[in-house]
This record gives C-alpha cells, structure tokens and sequence, in this order.
C-alpha cells in the first residue's frame, strides 16, 4: 500500500462535528446537507482509520473566526488531537488577524511550546482579503519559524455573507510574491478560479495546492492534467474529513488517471517536501 499524507483533516469526533454544527457560518450547509448524519469516534477510533487506509500523516488544522462569529476556536481540541497520536497527527494553529498581537503571542507559543507546525487561516469568514496587511505579521512569523500557512480558499456553498473574493489565488499571488520564503497551500483547489490557481502555483516556488472538496465532475480534468503535466510537484492529497469522510475521498483520489509519478508525489512525496519531513521518517 503507498503511504499516504492528509494535508487537511480534521477527526470525526463529537466535539469536531458539533463545532461545524454550532458555528453560524455553516447554519446553511447545516440544513442543505446530510452532514449531522456523519458517524462520530473516538480520537483512537480515528487514528485507527487512518492507519488502516494507508495514512501515515494527517494535517490537523484548527480554526479562528472569533473576533467575526459567535463559534469557539478550535486549537484546544486541534492540541488535543495531536498529543493523542503525535506520530500521526500534525497540528496547524488557528488564526485570527483580528486579535492583534494577542494572536501573534499565541501563535508563537503554539510554535514553541505546544509543538504546532504551522499556521491555517480562514479570510473569507474573518472577512479580509488573504493579501490584507493584518495577515502579514502572520506570513512573517511563518516565515521566520519555518512554517507553511495553509488558506483556506474556494468555493464556500451554503454560506451567505462569506465573500469569494477574500481569498481568490490572485489574492495569494500578491502574498507570494511579497513572502518568497512563505510555504502556501491554496485549499479546495481555489476553486471556482481553477486555471488561477494553478498558474499561480506554477509562478512561485512556495506554493501548493490541494484538491480537497474538488468534485471531479466539476473542471476535474483540469485538475488532474495539471497535477500529471504541469504542477506535478505542487499538488497534495487533501480528505477535508468530516465534511468529505476520509476513506470514501481516498478511494475517490486513487481512482483517477493520474501518472504513477504523479500519483507518488501527489499522495506522498509532495506533501514530504512541504512539511519538511524525510520521506523514510514518515513513512
């Protein structure tokens, strides 16, 4: 079985789940969608999913939109997870702009303390644009330390007063053109600006994409021509469980007509280079 890294998971525990359920952001999908239906775990019960699939890393990231919506931010449980099985789980800090310096302390403890190992953010939902000035002691930080900033970018169905515009790849380039040294993975594939956001990939050395929450059926050729022909060190394997459950997304991913190189790296050896690990160590 190839060895496998999840660069965006989240577990399917109660406390996951019901952190969906409850933020306001999501009150739409909520009711559109079968989501409350997922099956919930143990964090062990989770772990021993991900290993019986072949998953040897899984990225756990946390998120902070406190200072826009009424929802906790979920470092806590994202911590938690990530001392529960430190060899599978890989914690990325939550982070709101809004909080000022505040935020900036914390996320260096989260750093230097806690074991964190990089930063996620979420502009659309804190309401600004990914290139706004607030996120660039963030981007500096990150750099400074090392660390790759994961955006969450795409299309965002079922949520009304969330903007697109927040957080387009053209955004991003700005981003990476001002922090060469940023490590950035564009989420969801930058989705509706597909052939954006691989070019924007394909302009800077940093930057990644994954494909998480990337219907097939929706420019998938697109997708999978880039990851076989043009970025084919840049693209990473993505579940977004719980939205997407992990085992299902996997199976969907190893079905389709990728070049075995672009299989080894956009499953693996991708995802090896952008978290700085060695490909042996992690396997």
């Amino acid at each position: 079985m190839t060895p496998v890294i999840d660069l965006r998971y989240r577990p399917s525990t109660k406390e996951s789940i019901e952190s969906v359920a409850t933020n306001p952001v999501y009150a739409e999908y909520i009711k559109n969608t079968d989501f409350l239906k997922r099956k919930m775990l143990s964090l062990e019960e989770c772990a021993e999913e991900l290993r019986s699939i072949g998953i040897v890393k899984a990225v756990v990231s946390g998120r902070d939109i406190e200072s826009t919506y009424d929802s906790p931010n979920t470092n806590a449980s994202t911590l938690e997870c990530v001392r529960s099985d430190p060899d599978l789980y890989i914690g990325f800090y939550g982070y709101d702009p809004r909080k000022g310096m505040n935020g900036l302390r914390a996320f260096r403890k989260a750093l230097e303390q806690d074991g964190m190992r990089g930063a996620s953010i979420d502009p659309c939902m804190n309401h600004y644009g990914v290139s706004d000035p607030f996120f660039y002691p963030l981007y500096a930080m990150c750099c400074d330390y090392a660390v790759p900033v994961v955006i969450t970018a795409g299309l965002s169905g079922h949520m009304p007063g969330v903007a697109l515009e927040d957080m387009a790849p053209r955004e991003i380039d700005k981003v990476a053109r001002d922090f060469p040294e940023l490590k950035i993975v564009i989420s969801h594939g930058g989705y509706p600006w597909v052939n954006e956001a691989i070019a924007v990939c394909m302009r800077h050395n940093n930057v990644y994409m994954d494909l998480s929450s990337c219907d097939s059926k929706l420019f998938g050729e697109f997708y999978i021509k880039a990851a076989n022909e043009y970025i084919t060190d840049k693209v990473v394997f993505a579940s977004a469980n719980p939205f997407n459950p992990v085992a299902k997304t996997l199976k969907r991913f190893l079905e389709l007509p990728f070049t075995e190189e672009a299989k080894r790296r956009f499953f693996y050896a991708n995802a090896c280079t952008l978290l700085d690990l060695s490909e042996d160590v992690a396997r």
